[in-house]
């Protein structure tokens, strides 16, 4: 019993670093998208477009308002849980997808959030399944979306972004 209290206690220590570790990547994701606060001018398949960002309730949370004031607009909001980055995209279809900062995705390759449940949606529902921010080193910003339905991915949609200057 004490061998098998040694191994426990020994492979607690051994994890410990990696649930700090993760606990501060999604710090430095958040700081991120914390730093893209602002409005965005963003070229989009279908023209120009309007992306704003604001950081709410205290700090807590990062609201993205996308295509502002169109018949698309939508809303995602970012805030943490635990030691998780999640994220809720309130979709112009309908539907509320729910997601998560990928572990898997290294930093710097972007911010790559994955689908992990929703409402007002069944699994086979059209729905915005994954997306990925990338802040590229002169400042613009990528992104990509990836749209599934029928429980496959039916098309992406990349746009980039620029920073509006101040107002």
């Amino acid at each position: 019993m004490a061998r098998r209290a040694t191994v426990v206690v020994a492979l607690a220590c051994l994890l410990a670093p990696v649930v700090v570790a993760a606990g501060e990547r999604e710090d430095q994701a958040f700081a991120q998208l914390k730093g893209l606060a602002g409005t965005w001018d963003a070229v989009t398949p279908n023209g120009p477009q309007t992306i704003a960002y604001r950081v709410a309730s205290a700090g807590s949370i990062v609201v993205e308002e996308m295509f502002p004031g169109t018949d698309h607009e939508m809303i995602t909001v970012y805030h943490r849980d635990g030691d998780a980055l999640v994220a809720t995209h309130y979709c112009a279809v309908g539907n509320q997808p729910r997601t998560a900062l990928d572990a898997t995705t290294p930093l710097s390759e972007g911010l790559h959030f994955a689908f992990t449940g929703g409402t007002n949606m069944k699994p086979e529902d059209g729905h915005i399944h994954e997306w990925t921010i990338r802040i590229a080193d002169d400042g613009r910003v990528e992104e990509r979306w990836t749209y599934w339905e029928g429980g496959k991915e039916q098309h992406a949609t990349t746009f980039t972004m620029t920073r509006r200057a101040a107002e």
